[in-house]
Order: C-alpha cells, then sequence, then structure tokens
C-alpha cells in the first residue's frame, strides 16, 4: 500500500523528519548531560469512557484509576518551559502530545493545561477519542493539531468496535465538524494552512474495521479534517510479556489481515487520491510494520527513552505523578523512575541520571510491542552512530 501521494511527501507522519534532530540527538552519549527532549507526552488521566477492542492501556485503566490535578498540570507547564538540559540544548521542551492512559479530555484541567503551554510557546497536539470535544473548543483551537481516533466509518462499526453507542458515532462527528468551524472562525492555530497543522481523523487499522476504510476517508473529508491517519493496530506490552519474549509474537497474538482485506484496503486508498487536495490528505503509516502488518523492530537496542518520556498519574498515595520513558509500554514499572515523585523539579533531577541509564540497559527488546519510536531508533545507530548516510554532506 503506498503510504501518501508522491506530491504529499513532506507531511508529519513522515519519519524523515527525526533527521531533523541528529544535532540534538548526537549529544547523547554516557557520562554527559543528556538534551531535555523536545517533546514530552502527558497523561492527564488513567479513565476512559470507551472499551476499544484493541486498547494498549487496559493494564493502567484496570489498575490505576487516577489523575494529575490542575496545581501539578501548572507546575508542569511552567517547568517545561524553562527546563535547564545540556550546555547545547540551555532550555526549554518545544512540544507536548497530550494522551493516555485514558481519554484526556475527561479531566477537566486539560483545557487550562494547554493554554499555560501555548502561553509559554510551547505547541500542544491531542489525542482524543472525540467524545468530550464541545467542552474545550477555545484551547484545543490552539493546538497545533487535534487527532481524533475515529476508527471506523458507520455508526454500527463504531459501536462495535469501540464498546458504546452507535449514536456516539454522530457525536463524535459533529464535535469534530464544530472544532473545524470554530477554529476556522477564529483563525487560530489549528485552522493554519501548514501541512502538519489541523484536525486529523485517526483510524487504527484491525481486520474488523477493513471494509470501513473507504467510508472513514469520506466521512473525514466531509467534516472538514485536514487529514487521515492510518496505521495498523499492534499489540500490548502486558500480552506480549505473557505471551513470552519471541520475535514473532505478535503475529502469534493477533489476527491476521487476509489477502482480500489487504485487496480491500489497496482498493479504498486508490479511490481516496481523488478527494485529495491542498487542505486534505490520505496516510497511511506502514513503515513500522512489515509487510503482514507485524511489528518489526529492527534495531540493536532502545535509544529512544533519552529522546522523550511520558508522565502520567500518580499510582500510590504520597507522589503526585510518575514519570516513565515509553509511551508503548505505559505501566510497565521496569521503564518508570522510582518514586515518591512530588515536584515537577525531580524530572530534570532524574533525566540524564545513573538511573535513566540503567532503566536504558535492561530494556529487553522482545518484550517490546511495536515500536512508536522505531524510526528514532534506526535514525541513531546508523546515521548518529555508524554515519551511514554521512550526513554533513547535504
Amino acid at each position: 500500500m503506498e503510504e501518501w501521494s508522491p506530491s504529499k511527501k513532506w507531511n508529519p507522519f513522515n519519519s524523515y523528519k527525526l533527521l531533523a534532530q541528529v544535532y540534538r540527538w548526537r549529544e547523547i552519549r554516557r557520562g554527559s548531560p543528556v538534551p531535555q527532549p523536545s517533546l514530552i507526552t502527558v497523561d492527564p488521566v488513567n479513565i476512559c469512557n470507551y472499551k476499544c477492542h484493541w486498547c494498549n492501556a487496559n493494564f493502567i485503566l484496570e489498575r490505576n484509576k487516577r489523575l494529575l490535578d490542575r496545581d501539578l498540570l501548572m507546575d508542569l507547564a511552567d517547568f517545561l518551559k524553562r527546563w535547564q538540559g545540556s550546555p547545547q540544548w540551555p532550555a526549554g521542551v518545544e512540544s507536548i502530545c497530550i494522551a493516555g492512559g485514558g481519554e484526556p479530555l475527561l479531566n477537566p484541567h486539560v483545557g487550562q493545561f494547554i493554554d499555560r503551554c501555548v502561553d509559554h510557546g510551547i505547541e500542544v497536539g491531542v489525542v482524543t477519542n472525540g467524545h468530550q470535544i464541545h467542552k474545550f473548543l477555545e484551547p484545543l483551537s490552539r493546538c497545533t493539531w487535534v487527532g481524533i481516533s475515529v476508527d471506523a466509518g458507520t455508526p454500527d462499526s463504531y459501536a462495535s468496535l469501540k464498546g458504546i453507542e452507535p449514536s456516539d458515532f454522530s457525536r463524535v462527528c459533529d464535535n469534530i465538524r464544530n472544532l473545524v468551524d470554530f477554529s476556522r472562525r477564529r483563525g487560530s492555530t489549528l485552522a493554519s494552512d501548514r501541512a502538519g497543522y489541523g484536525v486529523s481523523y485517526k483510524y487504527l487499522l484491525v481486520p474488523d474495521n477493513v471494509a470501513d476504510v473507504e467510508p472513514a476517508i469520506e466521512m473525514a473529508a466531509s467534516l472538514g479534517c485536514k487529514n487521515f491517519h492510518l496505521r495498523p493496530a499492534g499489540v500490548s506490552w502486558d500480552r506480549i510479556r505473557v505471551a513470552g519474549p519471541v520475535h514473532d509474537t505478535e503475529a502469534e497474538t493477533r489476527d491476521s489481515f487476509t489477502e482480500e482485506q489487504k485487496q480491500l484496503l489497496e482498493s479504498a486508498f486508490r479511490k481516496a487520491r481523488r478527494l485529495e487536495n491542498d487542505q486534505f490528505g490520505v496516510y497511511g503509516v506502514t513503515h513500522k510494520f512489515d509487510h503482514n502488518f507485524n511489528k518489526a523492530n529492527v534495531f540493536s537496542s532502545c535509544h529512544a527513552v533519552f529522546m522523550t518520556c511520558v508522565v502520567m498519574p500518580p499510582r500510590v498515595e504520597g507522589e503526585r505523578f510518575r514519570l516513565g520513558l515509553c509511551c508503548d509500554r505505559r505501566g510497565d514499572q521496569g521503564l518508570e523512575f522510582s518514586g515518591p515523585l512530588t515536584e515537577v523539579t525531580q524530572i530534570g533531577e532524574r533525566w540524564s541520571s545513573p538511573e535513566h541509564w540503567r532503566i536504558r540497559d535492561q530494556i529487553d527488546l522482545r518484550h517490546c510491542p511495536r515500536c512508536t519510536y522505531q524510526p528514532h531508533n534506526q535514525i541513531y545507530e546508523h546515521v548518529i552512530q555508524e554515519d551511514s548516510m554521512t550526513y554533513k554532506f547535504i
């Protein structure tokens, strides 16, 4: 399947953009201060109003129904702006992805957090199921992008996949349309003409929703979305841990796609190209998988734990938040800093510490699901460590 049209090669889902981070990432060396990450993920809440079949956060949702309080979120926004990294990268996180562990808009303080971050010059992206968008139109319109995980194109399919009522499909579609219209009327950041900005109709592909891809793309275009973003769903880390650390675990623990389904997907994308224009694109992100949409983590060790991190709700009394190093292994305490974490300044203290390196050294890649940061790791190994691209020669 062609991931995107040649004319839309320079899009926000193209991992080539990571090469722009080479000069930051080459400072990642044992014994030297590691630059603060350009992006961090914040999970405002570990609660969700949906029951998606493929959810990779069930491990947390079943064990830790907590949220980040308002004061913590405000302190975090203030700290991230002034975070001192290595001498080469003196201050400031550049972007924040608000996601979860749950549905982030179920935290009533998310709007204030977005506003505080944007006021500090930090770009914000939000991943949401869209059910609560109407409560946060103003702050969401200030984001660089908002991705709505719809994952279906018809009410019945939507309800079946997400464990809710078919009527909620219309509610979410109305919310998307209203957010697009609100942003355009205000001339806000979300309505920018830039390719990477705007509202994204997100689609996690599983065998049960292949037939819905074509109507979903048409729906995304009709709602005014900037893009339609599809990628295969993965298998959560806790399922892989239970199944055992074998390289083909994902292929053994997920339903495979038939050749007929693959052809149907190919046909839907070919037809979708006719809907593309300057304001709408169709993107399939499959380069992080093999040809059967199973994981393909082709790198020798994890370097991404020095490139990003995840701030999550507390787990026990006496702490205000948790700090993890992998969004694909939320809830895995082996990839979290030890507690209790009570002050946001502890993030800077733990970053690049001996504990940070210890966590990295003990990671067993056989326990990892499909890696969101596969391209990060490959670029580090092949461009920075080996200089296989002789990147100084333009």
